[in-house]
């Protein structure tokens, strides 16, 4: 593989048609000739036009502008664009030693390596998105796989979306990958027409398997497949393990169960016991609030019993018989308030039993208290 740093851009203005050597064809496609060369003893691939006319060449030199940017590990890179080469004008870039995805594929490889390139083809395409280009033709001859390390190296950006020239580089755009919009050279098309791609590749990688991917991103109305490639990643990266994965978790889980289930009630116990306590400690803070406040009030009211003047009183007991009744009217207030902080009803009846007891006990006591004023007879003053 050659490094970029090992490849000076050459200027098209020099002729170094000279220097390339071992010139032979190794592919054509409906709309370009790929030529593998030598030069200085080292290999590289010359993408040439089918037809030499200026149109062609205007194409391939902005195919060249749009790699020239591009820079991933499994995107192939692209050294410089030449008018002077042994097969004329041409954009020069990295010899990939190896063969397309259509051609490993035809090797029945094992599916941890289709897995490792499925992943690096999404890694290049979402770069490429992300970089605001278009591939437009995906498909498994425009995926070269090396041979030493089986990676993946994305090539033929002649159909890539960048200029208004879209519609007459469509015309050559792949049958069976393309989609819908590509086909019928709509207007608006966008990351999901290479989703599309993609879905028909993983049909020719996975046959009848993943067929909830491959199903949404195939799907004709574009607005129901996934909406750019980190969505479609991460599809991916949630589908279905393998059953020898999933068989070794069950049995793990049957062995868990137990010790998960104790924990579950462990812990469901402690919530309660900590639940419990709580509410008794809130419960036993209204107690305190109704035995202080209660109490106040029991104090003030036989206080004011014992203060009754009989100098400027002339019913003694009555007047003893309205402070109760106006202690019993403050006490039931209290319990309205405390009543109101209690959380649930079961407190609330609790609290409220607690005061109507605490209550009549003050009550009597206070009754009992007034009593001294029942027989009191004041004479009338002369």
């Amino acid at each position: 593989m050659i490094e970029s740093e090992s490849f000076r851009p050459i200027s098209s203005a020099t002729d170094y048609s000279s220097q390339y050597t071992d010139v032979e064809l190794i592919r054509s496609t409906s709309h370009a000739h790929l030529y593998r060369m030598r030069r200085m003893g080292r290999m590289f691939i010359a993408k040439t036009t089918l037809r030499d006319d200026a149109r062609s060449l205007e194409l391939l030199k902005r195919e060249y502008e749009l790699s020239l940017g591009l820079s991933h590990p499994n995107i192939v890179h692209v050294y410089t664009y030449e008018t002077n080469t042994p097969v004329g004008a041409a954009i020069i870039m990295e010899y990939i030693d190896g063969c397309s995805l259509a051609e490993y594929l035809a090797n029945n490889p094992d599916k941890a390596s289709l897995h490792r390139i499925f992943r690096q083809l999404l890694s290049a395409t979402d770069y490429l998105h992300r970089s605001g280009v278009l591939h437009n033709d995906l498909k498994p001859e425009n995926i070269l796989i090396t041979r030493t390390n089986h990676d993946v190296r994305l090539i033929d950006f002649g159909f890539a979306d960048d200029d208004s020239h879209f519609q007459e580089r469509m015309l050559g755009s792949t049958q069976g990958y393309a989609s819908p919009e590509l086909v019928r050279h709509n207007v608006g098309i966008d990351a999901r027409s290479d989703i599309f791609a993609i879905g028909c590749i993983m049909q020719r990688m996975f046959p009848g398997r993943y067929k909830c991917i491959v199903n949404r991103c195939i799907h004709t109305d574009k607005a129901k497949r996934y909406a750019n490639v980190e969505q479609l990643t991460q599809a991916w990266n949630r589908r279905k393990l393998p059953y020898h994965i999933m068989g070794a978790l069950g049995i793990a889980f049957l062995i868990l169960l137990p010790t998960l289930l104790y924990i579950r009630e462990r812990a469901e116990r402690m919530q309660y016991v900590q639940r419990t306590e709580s509410r008794q400690r809130l419960c036993d803070s209204l107690y305190q609030v109704i035995d202080h406040n209660y109490e106040a009030q029991f104090i003030l009211t036989s206080d004011s019993i014992s203060a009754i003047n009989t100098n400027t009183s002339t019913q003694p007991y009555a007047d003893a018989m309205l402070m109760i009744a106006h202690f019993y009217k403050r006490t039931e207030e209290i319990q309205q308030e405390v009543i109101s902080s209690a959380p649930d009803k079961a407190m609330q009846i609790q609290l409220g039993g607690y005061c109507s007891q605490v209550s009549l006990t003050y009550h009597n006591q206070l009754v009992k208290h007034a009593e001294q004023w029942k027989h009191t007879i004041l004479l009338p003053p002369f």
